[in-house]
C-alpha cells in the first residue's frame, strides 16, 4: 500500500499495559510489512487530555486514515475525540487473548465495540479488524479493512415487523410483556460512566415507546441506605451468601461486609420504590468510595426477581426485564469479550454479575475480588450449557430497535475470571461480529436460556421498532 496512517494506541492503565505494548508493537510491524506509512501518536494514549496534547503537535497534511490500536479496553471518549479532530477514515483494530481461565488482560474487543457505538451514533464510517498481529490470517484481515476504508457501510434498518406474521403463541406472550412493561418502573442509580454512551437514555423516548418509567436516584442514596442497614439484616444476607459460595479468606478481607450491605440497600430501595428492574453505576465509586463491589449484590437481586445490571445501563435493564417477563428466569447482561473463528464461538462475560442459577453444575460457584479494583463481592463460575437467546433493546444509530440472536452455550472450561460462558452462535461468529460493528451496537447484550426470538420479534412489532438479527448481514 502507498498510504500514511495516523497510528493511535488507546489503553486504560487498569489493564495489562506491558502485554498491550507487545501487541501494539507487533501490530506496527505488520503495518510496516503491508507498506503503510506510520504517523505515530506516541506509544500509548490513556487520557483525552494526553490525546489532545499529542494531536496539537502532529502534522496531518499527508495522512489519509486513522488506525486505532485498541490496546486494552477503554471508554469511547478518546476515539471519539480522535475522529472529531482528525476527520479521517478510521479503522479500529482489536486484539484477541487466550481463554486461560484468568484475568482479561486486555479486554480489547469490548473497548472497540464501545467505540464503534459512539462513532456510528455520530455518523462516522467505522471499519474494524479483530486479529492477533502475529496470527497467520492477520495480514489479509488488516489489509482488507484498510482497502475498504472509503467504502460506505450500509446499515439501513428494515421496517418494523408485522404482528400478523408472528406465531400466535408469541403474540400472546408479547402482549403480556407489553402490559407488564407499561407499568414498570426502572431504577437508575447514579449516572452512566463518562464515555459509556450506550448507557445513556432519554426518559421521554423510553416511556413513549415502551411505557416504562425511569426513576433515577443518586448513587449516594444507595450508600446511605446501605449504611442504614440493620445488623440483623446483614447477618441474614451473610448466611445466604455463605450457604451458596465458597469464600476465600482474601475475599472476606477486602470489602465483603460492604458488599453485603450494598445488597441490603439495593433490596430496600427496590422494594420501597417498586422497581421492576434496576441499573446501578457500579465502578469505580462503589469500590473506591464505599468499599465494596455491587456485582454479586446485583446478581442476588436478579435472583430475587428484580433484574439488576451495571454501568447505569437503562436499556440494558429494560432488556433484562423483558427477558425475565418472557421466561420467568434470571437473565444475564454481559459483554462480548472474545471471538474464536476456528470453532465459531464467542465469550459472553461480566465481572461477577450472573445469578447463581445460571452456573454450570460442574463448576461450583465461588466468591472473588474484582480483578481491576481488588474488592469483594463477585460471583465466579462458568455458565451452564444449553440453548440461549441473545437480545438488546438498542439505541444504535439514534433509532430504537430490537436486536436478536441465538446459539448454544457450550460446556467449556470457564474462559476468564468472573461469570462467563462460551457461546456457539447459530450464525457464523464472524458475521455476528460484523453486524455488531456495522450497526455500532451496544457493548452490553442480554441473554436467557431457551428459544425466544419469536416473542422478541412480536414485541418489536407491538412497539413498532425494527429488528436487527445478529449475523444476518453478509460478512467479508
Amino acid at each position: 500500500m502507498t498510504t500514511t496512517a495516523l497510528i493511535a494506541a488507546i489503553a486504560r492503565p487498569t489493564f495489562d499495559l506491558r502485554h498491550a505494548a507487545e501487541q501494539t508493537a507487533d501490530a506496527r510491524l505488520l503495518l510496516d510489512d503491508l507498506g503503510v506509512g506510520r504517523c505515530e501518536l506516541g506509544e500509548t494514549v490513556t487520557t483525552t487530555e494526553q490525546l489532545d496534547e499529542l494531536l496539537d503537535d502532529v502534522d496531518l497534511a499527508d495522512v489519509q486514515m486513522i488506525v486505532v490500536l485498541q490496546a486494552t479496553f477503554s471508554d469511547a471518549g478518546m476515539v471519539v475525540r480522535l475522529a472529531e479532530r482528525a476527520d479521517l477514515p478510521l479503522v479500529v483494530w482489536s486484539f484477541p487473548e487466550p481463554r486461560t481461565g484468568g484475568r482479561l488482560r486486555l479486554n480489547s474487543l469490548c473497548g472497540a465495540n464501545l467505540a464503534a457505538y459512539s462513532l456510528r451514533r455520530r455518523g462516522h464510517n467505522v471499519h474494524f479488524v479483530h486479529a492477533g498481529p502475529t496470527n497467520d490470517d492477520a495480514p489479509l484481515r488488516v489489509l482488507a479493512s484498510l482497502q475498504e476504508i472509503d467504502a460506505p457501510i450500509a446499515t439501513e434498518l428494515p421496517s418494523p415487523p408485522s404482528e400478523q406474521h408472528c406465531p400466535p403463541p408469541a403474540r400472546e406472550v408479547a402482549r403480556r410483556v407489553v402490559d407488564r412493561i407499561t407499568t414498570a418502573r426502572l431504577g437508575i442509580i447514579g449516572d452512566a460512566p463518562v464515555g459509556f454512551e450506550p448507557c445513556l437514555y432519554r426518559a421521554d423516548e423510553l416511556h413513549s415507546i415502551t411505557g416504562a418509567t425511569a426513576d433515577p436516584i443518586a448513587l449516594t442514596a444507595l450508600f446511605d441506605e446501605a449504611d442504614a442497614t440493620s445488623a440483623a439484616t446483614t447477618t441474614a444476607t451473610r448466611v445466604r451468601v455463605e450457604a451458596a459460595l465458597h469464600i476465600p479468606d482474601a475475599t472476606r478481607e477486602h470489602g465483603f461486609d460492604e458488599s453485603l450491605r450494598l445488597y441490603d440497600g439495593l433490596r430496600e430501595i427496590a422494594d420501597r420504590r417498586q422497581w421492576a428492574a434496576v441499573a446501578t453505576r457500579c465502578w469505580p465509586e462503589c469500590m473506591a468510595n464505599y468499599g465494596g463491589a455491587v456485582c454479586a449484590p446485583q446478581a442476588m437481586l436478579t435472583s430475587d426477581g428484580v433484574p439488576a445490571v451495571c454501568e447505569a445501563d437503562a436499556y440494558g435493564a429494560l432488556t433484562a426485564l423483558v427477558l425475565r417477563e418472557i421466561t420467568g428466569t434470571s437473565p444475564f447482561l454481559a459483554d462480548l469479550v472474545d471471538i474464536e473463528r476456528d470453532d465459531n464461538t464467542s465469550v459472553l462475560r461480566h465481572c461477577g454479575l450472573a445469578s447463581l442459577e445460571l452456573a454450570d453444575p460442574h463448576d461450583a460457584p465461588e466468591a472473588i475480588l474484582h480483578p481491576n479494583h481488588g474488592r469483594a463481592l463477585l460471583h465466579q463460575f462458568a455458565l451452564k450449557p444449553g440453548r440461549v437467546t441473545v437480545a438488546r433493546i438498542s439505541q444504535a444509530g439514534g433509532e430504537l430497535s430490537m436486536v436478536v440472536g441465538s446459539g448454544e452455550m457450550l460446556r467449556r472450561r470457564r474462559p476468564f475470571l468472573g461469570t462467563c460462558g462460551v457461546l456457539r452462535w447459530d450464525q457464523p461468529a464472524n458475521q455476528v461480529l460484523r453486524t455488531i460493528f456495522d450497526h455500532g451496537l451496544e457493548h452490553h447484550l442480554a441473554m436467557t436460556y431457551g428459544e425466544h426470538q419469536d416473542e422478541l420479534v412480536a414485541l418489536a412489532a407491538l412497539w413498532a421498532i425494527p429488528v436487527i438479527r445478529l449475523g444476518a448481514d453478509d460478512a467479508s
